[in-house]
């Protein structure tokens, strides 16, 4: 049960601001639960909602943060798929649930999403609302850090579902922070011949090195084409850019293989233009494809993560509390040298 009658929590509030509040405890509706956050992680989305280059689907005041995790502390009306006490993960995306994609399964391509830390208060707070088949029940043991990185590795497996990986192929990664290391993480144990990985930063390159990226590059000291062709000089079979950089994406999509696969997964600005000869694409059956959100890959990935393949102490990096959550958003750019996945833990 909640003995606090008020909670802290960090609302965005317009105009690239972070305010710190206190405000009642919600009590949840009926089908809702009342999460204790235990750690909620800062996304490149929450840096990008406060800058203003993603508007759709986002309220104000509202509370920032949709890479979850905590306790159930209470139940709604109904509520009978977890109980109290239990330690859960959340999918932070509620379809409207009438939409052609919705009804097709894709929820995550709902013409008007609500998202938690979106449209709806989300986890920079000390506890957050969430619907009862949007939670993910996961072992304890892996710790706030497998928690949070769960709705992450849920997009990144729903891209992977879409590559449809031939053994033997090759990869590149474009980008080792959080996604492009989760990104490596999949690949690595793939059955894959070479698997290549692009970093501006020394730490983050250092972390793919660690995690078993075969070879990793630093673009902004070779050439990347002429090291990639020396190595594969066909090309390479599956590129993911996970940088959300569109100068990274033009430059890669000339190294792609006949038949060769270009993941879109990186968040790009919105209005952002890529140029590529489509005559090369046709002549080598090239393909380019997107993937965002997680449409029911949440419980895939708890179980991945409960297995201990995927080394989410090493992903997560720091850990802060809400009093430094505008300086976390804020400067999500100038940490990548000493951090790659930063949480708020909403009660230090």
């Amino acid at each position: 049960m909640v003995k606090n009658e008020t909670m802290k929590a960090g609302f965005f509030i317009g105009d690239r601001q972070i305010e710190l509040r206190e405000v009642p405890v919600p009590s949840p509706s009926a089908h809702q639960v009342l999460l204790k956050v235990l750690a909620c992680g800062v996304c490149g989305t929450d840096y990008h909602i406060l800058e203003g280059a993603i508007t759709e689907g986002v309220g104000t005041p509202v509370v920032l943060g949709h890479e979850i995790v905590g306790h159930v502390v209470a139940l709604g009306e109904g509520v009978t798929s977890v109980r109290e006490g239990q330690f859960c993960a959340v999918d932070p995306v509620l379809g409207c649930g009438t939409c052609p994609n919705c009804r097709s399964g894709a929820h995550n391509l709902c013409d008007e999403p609500a998202v938690l830390g979106y449209k709806l208060d989300g986890g920079f707070a000390q506890y957050t609302l969430v619907p009862e088949t949007k939670l993910a029940p996961m072992s304890e043991s892996v710790g706030a850090a497998g928690g949070v990185l769960c709705e992450t590795l849920a997009c990144v497996i729903n891209g992977y579902d879409k590559l449809n990986l031939r053994p033997g192929s090759s990869a590149m990664i474009l980008g080792a922070g959080t996604v492009g290391l989760l990104w490596g993480q999949l690949l690595w144990r793939s059955p894959l011949s070479v698997l290549i990985q692009t970093e501006l930063v020394e730490f983050r390159r250092r972390k793919a090195e660690q995690l078993g990226t075969d070879i990793v590059i630093d673009p902004s000291n070779e050439d990347l084409t002429d090291r990639v062709r020396s190595e594969l000089p066909g090309g390479v079979d599956y590129i993911i850019d996970a940088t959300g950089d569109h100068s990274a994406v033009e430059q890669a999509i000339p190294l792609l293989s006949k038949k060769g696969t270009f993941m879109i997964f990186g968040v790009c600005r919105g209005g952002s233009r890529v140029s590529f000869d489509p005559f090369e694409m046709y002549k080598r059956e090239a393909r380019i494809i997107g993937s965002r959100m997680p449409p029911h890959t949440v419980v895939r990935s708890v179980r991945l993560i409960e297995s201990g393949r995927i080394a989410c102490d090493e992903i997560v990096t720091g850990t802060f509390g809400l009093d430094k959550l505008a300086e976390m958003v804020t400067g999500f750019e100038d940490h990548r040298d000493t951090q790659v996945k930063v949480a708020i833990d909403p009660w230090s």
